[in-house]
């Protein structure tokens, strides 16, 4: 029985010398790369479904303020519109534009027939008939019209040097003023209070000198007369004598 175990035994042993048992074997690395292509767009997706360097729901600003406004300062404020147009009509206080190109914001509900009318008040006078200018025109809450003006606005006597007036301890940045009508090159329009005087200097000597001409002439006649009435007057009395 031993023998026929140990015959067992070695004839196993010899066929596993005869066929040995399959072993792991290292990878080929003469193996040619794969040929399925990445998907488009280069590299692949992660499965976590993060792409870019920023988190979900973060948006990147489109555009920034020319000029940072500081905690505690006031913006200046916006237009309604920011538009070319030509001086078609005017009064005493308000200026008829003819639109020929909007630049910013929308001319309703305040415009007809691509025409709008601008309040100024005083500064009306500075705009003249047929010429074009740039206009940024905000809406006046209290008046509900389109509003700009020519002359810059005149700041406060004193400022923050007057205890409670505007009194900050924060450095403002100084802004341009958006709310006016300029020349198309972007210039300020010419506003001299005075020059409406010296234009109409002949008319103005005129209205001081041509009632002090005729004072004058009054005086000079009442003279004459007085002068004529006493020399009638001692003619007669003398006349009266010699005829006694």
């Amino acid at each position: 029985m031993r023998r026929v175990l140990f015959g067992v035994v070695m004839a196993a042993a010899a066929l596993a010398l005869s066929h040995p048992a399959h072993a792991q074997q290292p990878p080929d690395t003469t193996a040619p790369p794969p040929t399925t292509a990445p998907p488009e767009g280069g590299a692949t997706e992660p499965e976590s479904g993060v792409t870019g360097g920023g988190t979900e729901g973060e948006q990147t600003p489109v555009t920034l303020p020319l000029v940072p406004v500081p905690v505690g300062c006031t913006a200046p404020a916006l237009p309604h519109i920011v538009f070319v147009g030509k001086v078609v009509d005017r009064d005493f206080r308000s200026v008829r534009f003819e639109i020929e190109q909007i630049r910013a914001g929308h001319a309703a509900p305040f415009a007809s027939d691509n025409e709008v009318d601008i309040r100024y008040g005083l500064d009306a006078q500075y705009l003249h008939d047929g010429e074009r200018y740039l206009v940024s025109a905000p809406v006046d809450p209290d008046l509900g019209l389109l509003v700009s003006r020519v002359t810059p606005v005149v700041a406060n006597f004193g400022g923050d040097e007057v205890i409670g007036v505007s009194e900050s301890d924060v450095n403002c940045p100084a802004f341009e003023d958006p709310l006016r009508t300029l020349h198309l090159d972007g210039t300020p329009v010419e506003a001299e209070p005075l020059k409406p005087f010296l234009d109409s200097r002949v008319r103005i000597m005129g209205a001081v000198l041509v009632p002090i001409a005729v004072a004058l002439g009054v005086i000079f006649l009442l003279a004459t007369f007085r002068l004529s009435i006493a020399g009638m007057y001692h003619s007669v009395v003398d006349a009266g004598r010699r005829t006694r």
